[in-house]
């Protein structure tokens, strides 16, 4: 008896002794990571990132420097060390603003800043016809520190879009819709775009007319072809138009402008539509777009 319960003992012993070891709960040794570029465009990219083994690891995106190899052996340590802080502080903000909002169930760093096993990820918000490094290595969740060798790609982005979209346009009752579509009709949810909806009433009353006010928008986007406030998917919105410049009013006539931003002003289209209540209820697709700006604008 003394002997059998001392075997269970040993077992157990071994079990509690291996099951604290963090090579028990994730791997940080001999983890290889394949990155594989896919659409690469002007202000997005899409990577597949793969590991031999399942272990945690940090991927990230960062404009190329000049002068600079993060891949050189004395660089590496540094680099992916400085990338873990900036992900860490990024992790805080979130969960503190989480916390004000009286959210306790967090998830830890490892889930919201981690990937686990292979992943498909887009990289959006980029510079066009701009070096980048995309980059991922093997961390240590429990410590937060780098574990073996820096896997890095250098891309260059599309000096303009690579990606042929057309915009769909939904008014239904006190909402109305926004649907960026790729050329196979599914919805792309990582090109940047944007749009704007004007009452001709409001803009008559200024004396503007909604030719004028349209060429003038489109020539600030072309300045700053991209911002921070840019769409991206589905747009949806109660009641006033995108980009927040009209509340639906009976009777009133409308126009709604959508632009593409992926490095350059595209696939634009302009929707004229009458609003007349809760039953109100209109479909456009690419051909609906209205001819109100000069031929070669848009």
């Amino acid at each position: 008896m003394n002997k059998r319960w001392g075997y269970i003992w040993c077992l157990l012993l071994i079990f509690t002794v291996w099951s604290c070891k963090p090579e028990a709960k994730w791997k940080t040794k001999d983890v290889d990571i394949f990155i594989d570029i896919n659409t690469l465009s002007a202000c997005f990219v899409e990577c597949k990132f793969e590991t031999n083994k399942d272990a945690y690891f940090l991927i990230s995106i960062t404009e190329a420097r000049n002068n600079y190899d993060p891949l050189d052996p004395g660089n590496q340590k540094q680099f992916m060390t400085l990338a873990i802080d900036s992900a860490n502080m990024e992790y805080i903000a979130w969960r503190n603003a989480l916390l004000q909002q009286g959210e306790f169930n967090i998830a830890p760093f490892a889930s919201h800043a981690l990937q686990y096993g292979s992943t498909d990820h887009f990289f959006t918000g980029l510079k066009q016809n701009t070096d980048y490094w995309v980059y991922a290595f093997v961390v240590n969740p429990e410590t937060l520190t780098p574990c073996g060798r820096l896997y890095l790609e250098r891309i260059h982005t599309a000096p303009t879009s690579t990606v042929k979209i057309k915009f769909d346009y939904r008014v239904k009752g006190y909402w109305d819709y926004c649907y960026p579509l790729d050329s196979t009709g599914r919805i792309n949810t990582h090109y940047p775009y944007t749009g704007l909806t004007h009452d001709s009433a409001e803009l008559a009353e200024s004396g503007i007319t909604p030719k004028e006010v349209f060429e003038s928008w489109l020539e600030l986007k072309r300045e700053y072809p991209y911002q921070e406030n840019a769409f991206f998917g589905v747009k949806a919105v109660e009641n006033d138009g995108l980009d927040d410049h009209a509340v639906f009013q009976e009777g009133h006539t409308y126009y709604t402008a959508i632009t593409g931003l992926d490095g350059d002003i595209s696939s634009s289209v302009v929707y004229k539509f009458v609003w007349n209540g809760y039953f109100c209820e209109y479909y456009f697709t690419d051909t609906d777009s209205t001819n109100i700006l000069k031929k070669g604008v848009w």
